[in-house]
């Protein structure tokens, strides 16, 4: 009896409502979450551990082959140290929620206890045998950062768009305890700011023409950018400067599995740029430190030349020893890089005084924009490892 009143119940449904082919699930409107802790040591930080949450709005079916990682993202992500050091990050990125438009928006407060500081220019030099127990941190800093950064892009046409863009921050570059060479600077008079709380505010604009086949990984196609930042003191801020940043990178496939890639970038600031100004290059969708680290110079220690303006270029043969396409990657590297700052000396496109050096790594790419790395160089000042949470161009 109850097969038989199944069967009826059955046929009666499908009397009413005609025969529907199921479709497959769409990614496109969803938002997904994802959340990991963090713990990790670093000889500079010590032991340090944090969380990270992020809401994501991954590419549906159709706009999987689009260059972004994702439509959006929404991300708070913070952590402490052992050393004194703590980060509270919120960042909302959406890359392509709103077909030809491109946002960023970011709040960032960040407490940097054992910086690296080696001086300002080109000439600033380092000798391991100064860091001693007795004067710990004399190539150290105090680097205390409260920063509030936007910037909107606007497809002009094709791969062109317009960018603008505001940061706003208040930041401070401390001495710590001991003799340092940040205390010598101070001393000498190398910048009114240590020590001192300033303000900054810049406002900027820019073209930026993209044509990479992928943002976090690209393969093939070209970025250029040049933007133009303004900061005045009559309308914020405590600084008046004029920074200029033009960049141009390229990516070749040579066969699926290698890629050659180069980047050449220069920054020129005029007016009175302060120390805590120099720490960052310009670029679109967020700057990078430099000249030296992971994203700038990898065979040199993090802002191991710090100057007002800067020249940098990179060069790149990447070789996929394991690949599973949209999957996984297993990528080795080897790099060439050069760079320099420009302090007193008037900002110039030149191969004089570069900082040259070269080195390999490996990378292990998960998914689209998932990449954890490191890199290992050899440059002026010895070997320096570095470790990569995403390709350094």
């Amino acid at each position: 009896m109850r097969v038989a009143l199944g069967a009826a119940a059955l046929l009666a449904v499908a009397r009413i409502a005609p025969a529907q082919t199921p479709e497959p699930p769409s990614l496109g409107p969803t938002w997904t979450d994802v959340a990991y802790p963090k713990l990790f040591w670093t000889p500079r930080d010590g032991l340090t551990v944090g969380g990270y949450y992020a809401l994501i709005a991954p590419l549906g079916f159709a706009d999987f082959e689009r260059p972004p990682a994702y439509r959006g993202a929404l991300t708070l992500n913070g952590q402490v140290s052992t050393s004194g050091s703590r980060e509270l990050l919120v960042e909302a990125r959406l890359p392509d929620l709103f077909r030809g438009w491109r946002v960023v928006a970011t709040l960032n407060a960040q407490r940097r206890a054992r910086e690296n500081y080696f001086g300002i220019g080109n000439t600033a030099s380092y000798d391991p045998a100064n860091a001693t127990p007795a004067q710990e941190h004399f190539y150290r800093s105090l680097n205390v950062r409260l920063m509030a950064r936007g910037e909107i892009q606007r497809q002009v046409i094709g791969p062109l768009r317009v960018l603008a863009g505001v940061h706003a921050e208040r930041w401070r570059v401390d001495t710590l305890p001991g003799p340092s060479q940040l205390r010598l600077d101070l001393l000498a008079g190398r910048d009114p700011t240590i020590t001192r709380p300033t303000n900054e505010v810049a406002f900027r604009a820019g073209l930026v023409f993209d044509a990479r086949d992928s943002e976090p990984a690209p393969r093939r196609g070209v970025l250029i950018e040049a933007i133009h930042s303004v900061a005045d003191p009559d309308i914020a801020g405590d600084l008046q400067y004029q920074r200029t940043t033009v960049s141009a990178t390229a990516y070749v496939s040579v066969i699926p599995q290698l890629v050659l890639a180069a980047r050449v970038a220069g920054e020129r600031m005029a007016g009175t740029p302060r120390l805590g100004s120099y720490y960052v290059m310009e670029a679109s969708d967020r700057p990078f430190f430099a000249l030296g680290g992971a994203a700038s110079h990898r065979a040199l220690y993090q802002n191991r030349f710090l100057g007002r303006s800067k020249l940098l270029a990179n060069f790149d043969v990447r070789y996929d020893v394991f690949a599973v396409p949209t999957l996984a990657y297993l990528t080795v590297v080897a790099f060439v890089d050069a760079g320099r700052v420009f302090e007193t000396e008037v900002f110039e496109v030149t191969t004089r005084d570069l900082k040259v050096g070269g080195g390999a790594g490996l990378f292990l790419q998960f998914g689209r924009a998932a990449i954890l790395g490191t890199t290992v160089g050899k440059g002026p000042d010895g070997i320096t490892a570095q470790a990569h949470t995403k390709w350094s161009f």
